[in-house]
């Protein structure tokens, strides 16, 4: 994607005369705060099922028949078509509106591997809890509680995992088979337990554990593990540093949660043990890149984002910082897996004696 001037992006007829408060960094802030309402447009779309059912139907739909059909207030609806209007997300024709078939991979369809909808839902979830930081200016600590951080993390996984499938997969040849196979595998900071449900339901001959310290969380995943049948698996209460597997999983997996967790190298050395000889570690981060990187389009969601995970506690790594964590904890062929965005795979091997 070509990275333009805001200027030359937004559309110039409906602009003011160009004078001097109308420069071009002024309309970088313009832009940014309709960029504010765009990920909200695009959260409650997806939130109430407005795009999902947009994408259904092969002919414009009115915000009357939207509303007999999802059930939802007419006026309310009537606002988010002519919000999704403006902004392009719609197309209006007549009384009806439309979803542009080039936006339902990336807005819908969550297996596809360009769906990105569920960062708008992060963000905008996210922001609920950013009266927090607060606390985090004025004293520098992370308030412990933020009440929407989870649902904010399960929608803005969706694509760690579908990348995962997709993109990390189809290089990791012998992983892959072994989970084909069927595999024990270890989820630490599994959350609602996603990831496991995606791989277990790809993956039906292996197994899988999940363990997280949040309680509501693994109630919430244990409640839709048991509604999808899934007897592939389990999901418990537990902290990932007190964990005292010894060789019992093939792989162990830490979706981002290894820079929110303090004694990052205790719990590397837990997984360590908890795999057997050859097993696979694979942990998937958020990483920093150098000062004359961090201006490419690529890299400046993770920088900016760094505000928001220190606000959770953690840090986003750099590649050497991570590295060196993995081989101190005895991991070896450790692979990089770039999937974009400032979002890389890192896959490592047991390959020495227990700690």
């Amino acid at each position: 994607m070509t990275h333009k001037k805001v200027s030359e992006s937004l559309p110039q007829r409906n602009l003011p005369k160009l004078g001097p408060e109308w420069d071009s960094d002024f309309l970088d802030e313009w832009h940014s705060a309709i960029g504010f309402y765009r990920i909200w447009v695009l959260h409650l779309g997806r939130r109430y099922g407005i795009l999902h059912e947009l994408a259904e139907n092969s002919q414009p739909v009115s915000p009357i028949q939207l509303s007999r059909k999802l059930d939802l207030s007419e006026d309310a609806l009537s606002l988010w078509c002519d919000a999704a209007s403006a902004i392009g997300i719609v197309r209006k024709r007549g009384v009806g509106y439309s979803l542009p078939k080039r936006l339902i991979p990336l807005l819908v369809e969550e297996d596809s591997v360009r769906f990105i909808g569920g960062l708008p839902s992060y963000l905008a979830i996210r922001s609920v809890d950013f009266e927090a930081f607060d606390q985090f200016f004025k004293q520098g600590k992370s308030p412990l509680s933020q009440t929407h951080l989870g649902e904010a993390i399960k929608e803005g996984t969706i694509w760690d995992h579908i990348a995962f499938l997709r993109l990390v997969l189809p290089g990791e040849k012998e992983l892959r088979r072994l989970l084909l196979r069927g595999a024990k595998v270890l989820d630490v900071g599994a959350g609602t337990g996603s990831w496991s449900v995606r791989l277990a339901r790809q993956f039906p001959l292996s197994r899988f554990e999940g363990i997280d310290p949040d309680s509501v969380a693994i109630s919430k995943g244990t409640t839709q593990v048991e509604e999808l049948g899934l007897s592939n698996v389990r999901l418990k209460v537990q902290d990932a540093e007190s964990m005292e597997f010894t060789s019992d999983f093939d792989v162990a997996y830490l979706g981002e949660v290894l820079n929110l967790i303090r004694p990052k190298d205790k719990v590397l050395r837990a997984c360590h043990r908890a795999l057997k000889e050859g097993g696979f570690l694979v942990i998937c981060e958020g990483l920093r890149s150098g000062q004359e990187g961090m201006r490419k389009i690529e890299n400046q969601l993770v920088h900016a984002m760094q505000l928001d995970f220190a606000l959770q506690g953690g840090r986003f790594f750099t590649r050497s910082e991570l590295e060196s964590l993995v081989l101190k904890a005895g991991f070896g062929s450790v692979r990089y897996h770039d999937v974009g965005g400032g979002l890389w795979f890192i896959v490592a091997r047991k390959l020495n004696a227990d700690f």
